[in-house]
């Protein structure tokens, strides 16, 4: 979680908009403590968060010690069995976000700050669940797919 945090952290000072065009994938070294951590290296974007994922390119994010996948969009609260009801641009109480997974050999966790709200963030060290939160285990995890022709 602390890597994860300060890899937002440090993005944060890097983007300025809540709005990005698409998806982005950065390489992230661990170093020796928050002090001497590098700054996340941008490896691709994709207007599509998933295609970015399965993207033959995006392997070069193995050679960092993490990943971090960078995403904007619109939230709305949960109603009262943890869903949201519609798309979440037409909610009434819609608000801008910026998400930022990290993910590494320990696993997943997220940061994310809403545009309302700069100063603030939520955490989450790993129980996110849903399309992305498996497409994102499946990038790291799961063994790279050849895409050579034979």
């Amino acid at each position: 979680m602390a890597l994860a945090v300060h890899t937002e952290s440090v993005l944060h000072g890097m983007i300025d908009s809540f709005e990005l065009p698409g998806a982005r994938l950065y390489g992230v070294n661990s170093g020796d403590g928050i002090e001497s951590r590098p700054a996340p290296c941008l490896l691709a974007q994709h207007p599509d968060v998933y295609e970015l994922l399965e993207s033959p390119t995006s392997g070069l994010a193995r050679m960092f010690d993490a990943a971090a996948v960078v995403t904007t969009g619109w939230a709305a609260p949960l109603d009262e069995n943890g869903e949201v009801r519609g798309a979440p641009s037409e909610h009434a109480q819609r608000r801008r976000v910026r998400l930022v997974v990290l993910v590494a050999n320990s696993g997943v966790a997220s940061v994310l700050r809403f545009a309302d709200e700069p100063d603030d963030i939520v955490t989450d060290p790993g129980s996110a669940t849903g399309s992305l939160a498996e497409a994102i285990e499946r990038f790291w995890f799961d063994p790279p797919v050849d895409h050579a022709v034979v």
